[in-house]
């Protein structure tokens, strides 16, 4: 398979989203870039590198390019938790993001001293982007759809996968009001605060890319707050994933 000559680099933010798929390295080595620590090695004889971002849209994209500089590869997985805003995902659910928006870019209205903020009224303009030299400001990415496609294949054991929209910024919002919002204008599923990061240093340097994260928390359900433990069930779906790419021509 030609397109897979190259390494895929799978990322993910925190230590609980990355230690297990780097223990699944044969011959590891290590390659600590300033902060940011990425291990390359072999699963099923193929080139994998498997690096930690820390959390944060920064932190990912600083991360994401010192991979695709280093490492040359020919796809970059970003994975790991994320909080749901569609009530019908459940801890243990695995989302394949098709579209990845950005949350965190907002244009308020003007209001004066004492008239208080309305959410609802701010418009989101995007992130600037340049590609092939253009500048222009885009609030909407996408996973490669190959990718994607085979995700879906993949068998999980621990929830439902579905395919869908991920939000992506530096933010945790617990305000329901606030999570129906996004998701009734911007259709998001789950949010997180890496992905969108990624998506965009990704297209800026012309890697393929793919967002797969699995729900960690719910605000709706008091009994589903945030566990990161989640994240050995994501790196495992991945694992599946990154083996079937390895016997299959995904694109």
């Amino acid at each position: 398979m030609e397109q897979l000559r190259k390494p895929i680099v799978i990322l993910g933010p925190m230590e609980s989203e990355s230690a297990y798929l780097t223990g699944q390295l044969n011959d590891p080595a290590v390659h600590q870039i300033g902060a940011y620590r990425f291990v390359s090695g072999m699963i099923d004889d193929y080139p994998v590198v498997v690096g930690r971002t820390y959390i944060g849209m920064v932190n990912s994209a600083a991360a994401t390019a010192i991979a695709i500089e280093r490492f040359d590869p020919c796809l970059i997985i970003i994975q790991g938790t994320s909080g749901a805003h569609d009530p019908d995902l459940h801890q243990g659910d695995i989302v394949l993001g098709e579209r990845i928006v950005e949350l965190g870019s907002y244009y308020t209205s003007h209001r004066e001293i004492g008239e208080g903020s309305c959410y609802t009224e701010w418009t989101q303009p995007g992130a600037e982007i340049v590609q092939h030299g253009v500048i222009d400001r885009v609030g909407v990415l996408y996973s490669d759809p190959a990718v994607i496609d085979l995700a879906a294949t993949v068998p999980y054991p621990h929830g439902k996968v579905i395919r869908g929209t991920i939000g992506a910024a530096d933010i945790w919002n617990r305000e329901l009001d606030m999570i129906d919002h996004l998701r009734k204008t911007l259709g998001t599923v789950c949010e997180e605060m890496e992905g969108f990061a990624v998506a965009q240093v990704c297209a800026q340097m012309g890697v393929r890319c793919a967002d797969v994260r699995i729900i960690s928390n719910n605000e709706r359900f008091p009994d589903e707050i945030f566990d990161e433990s989640y994240g050995r069930y994501c790196q495992e779906f991945c694992l599946d994933l990154i083996r079937k790419m390895i016997t299959t021509d995904f694109t």
